[in-house]
């Protein structure tokens, strides 16, 4: 396995990230992320009540009690945006690395299980252009970029308690570095000079988060064919970031530092909530609801009047053969589908921008506990009415799921 983890960082090492992606991302900290593994994504990012023991999930840390294997995954996700206004449309396309998660099981009997990674947890990616053509200027292009968002490094835990309620949390460290610039560059046959300016973001700070799992609550409706009915709940407390800012431009005596200053971004609380049940043996549903209040997100103080409060429902259902583990090669083949609608956090002009999205996913196996994950995304965002921007999302999420002993107790 520690040859398997080595080969995948290499590659995912040599991918050249394209530029473009949602304009939208220049607002607050950028596109949310509420995970970016293939395995969510399939149900539409669904299962904050659903422990499994093939899968480190980002959704909830108290999902992860139910590993008994040390698990090693990591990924890339490929994003195309088809953004149009009312006259004309263009597409842009992002490629993204995942991050990367590893968990070792303590205690199988407790729960007991350590989970470490790296991960994204915004994006901010644009590129938008614009020319005009004056009578006293002449031709110019204006151009508007940014680039960067946050990225999450955590150590976590779960634990499960003797009458069947998992726990789990985590320790949080936040860092960000974005550099968003704007130009203008003139006509070769003006006399005015091309400008630019560039502002540079770097943040960090410490977050924590917290979960849990209630016991199975299907043996007190005692319904024929459903198990395993369980509750799930996660609550990321509130932070604050120190953001360092240097500001410049660039002119014909070239650049020059003109600004540089720190502030403290306050990032509000996350609250999820989740239900998911077994019917059949072979099939799993799940129902999510997340909220994140980003009308209180405060830079240097200042709320922004582009954010909103973030919501996100979602329905999600795994059909997985009841004997998978040990069962042939097909009936080791995981299908998945899902549905979402957000109201994001971006409003403009009093209108919010909203998102509905169809999810499908399969894992295929590669040996004993080991898949490859692929999760496929379409999406609708916003509307081309108040001068606004429709994008049509296409995502393709592929992460690599290895699992292996590493702790094997001897016998004496």
């Amino acid at each position: 396995m520690k040859n398997k983890i080595l080969i995948s960082l290499l590659l995912l090492s040599s991918i050249i990230l394209a530029s473009g992606g949602s304009i939208y991302s220049r607002y607050g900290i950028g596109n949310l992320l509420v995970s970016n593994s293939a395995r969510d994504a399939g149900t539409g990012f669904s299962g904050l009540a659903y422990a499994q023991h093939d899968h480190i999930s980002l959704l909830n840390p108290a999902g992860w009690h139910k590993i008994d294997m040390t698990r090693f995954s990591t990924g890339v996700s490929f994003t195309g945006y088809d953004i149009a206004d009312m006259t004309q449309s263009t597409f842009y396309s992002e490629t993204d690395f995942s991050g990367f998660l590893i968990a070792f099981p303590i205690s199988n009997d407790y729960g007991i299980t350590f989970v470490g990674g790296l991960t994204p947890y915004s994006n901010i990616n644009y590129d938008v252009l614009s020319d005009v053509d004056d009578p006293i200027l002449g031709k110019h292009t204006f151009e508007y970029s940014g680039d960067g968002g946050l990225s999450k490094a955590f150590l976590g835990f779960s634990y499960k308690l003797p009458f069947d309620l998992a726990l789990g949390g985590t320790f949080d460290y936040y860092s960000d570095k974005s550099e968003f610039k704007s130009s203008v560059k003139f006509d070769q046959n003006t006399d005015f000079a091309n400008t630019e300016y560039v502002l540079g973001l770097k943040s960090r700070g410490l977050g924590f988060s917290f979960g849990l799992i209630s016991p199975d609550l299907s043996q007190v409706l005692n319904i024929d064919g459903l198990s395993q009915l369980r509750l799930g709940a996660t609550y990321q407390f509130g932070m604050t970031l120190k953001v360092d800012s240097v500001g410049a431009y660039n002119n014909s005596n070239g650049y020059e530092d003109y600004l540089s200053k720190g502030f403290d971004r306050e990032i509000p609380h996350r609250l999820g909530l989740g239900l998911a049940f077994n019917w059949s043996e072979n099939y799993t549903f799940m129902v999510d609801f997340v909220n994140q209040p980003f009308s209180q997100f405060k830079e240097n103080k200042i709320k922004s009047e582009y954010l909103r409060d973030f919501y996100r429902y979602s329905i999600g259902f795994e059909y997985r053969h009841a004997s998978s583990r040990y069962g042939s090669t097909w009936q080791q083949v995981i299908w998945r589908g899902g549905l979402s609608y957000e109201q994001t956090q971006f409003i403009f002009n009093g209108k919010g921008i909203d998102e509905m999205a169809a999810y499908a996913g399969v894992s295929f196996p590669m040996g004993f506990d080991n898949s490859i994950d692929i999760g496929l995304k379409y999406g609708i965002r916003g509307t081309t009415d108040f001068n606004l921007l429709k994008e049509n999302i296409f995502a393709a999420f592929i992460t690599i799921n290895f699992g292996d002993l590493w702790f094997i107790r001897p016998e004496r």
